[in-house]
C-alpha cells in the first residue's frame, strides 16, 4: 500500500497549461460539447442535448481534439475540468475582492 501512496505522490500531475490557453480556439458550439464531454455524457446524450445528429457531436468532438491538441476525450474532459476550476478559483477571487 504505501509503495502505491508513494507513486501517486511522486508522479508529476499535468498543468494543461498550453491546452488550456487553447480553450479560447473553440467556438461556443465546441465549448458546450467540451462542457457535456467533461460532465461524463455520451455522444448520443450530447446530440439529444444540443438538438444535433450524433454525427455532428463526433465532428465537434474530433475539432476540440485536434484545437487543444489532446489524444482522447479523457484529457479533453480534464482540460475541461481544469479550465472550470481555474474560471471558478478566478471568480471567487473577484467576489471576494468586490
Amino acid at each position: 500500500m504505501a509503495l502505491h501512496s508513494e507513486v501517486l505522490t511522486e508522479t508529476p500531475l499535468p498543468t494543461w497549461s498550453s491546452e488550456l490557453e487553447r480553450v479560447q480556439l473553440l467556438t461556443t458550439r465546441e465549448a458546450q460539447t467540451l462542457a457535456l464531454l467533461a460532465a461524463g455524457w455520451p455522444n448520443r446524450r450530447i446530440a439529444v442535448r444540443l438538438q444535433v445528429s450524433e454525427r455532428t457531436v463526433k465532428a465537434h468532438v474530433a475539432c476540440i481534439l485536434q484545437k487543444l491538441q489532446v489524444e482522447s476525450r479523457l484529457q479533453a474532459g480534464l482540460v475541461a475540468l481544469s479550465y472550470r476550476h481555474m474560471y471558478e478559483s478566478t471568480m471567487a477571487g473577484d467576489r471576494a475582492a468586490s
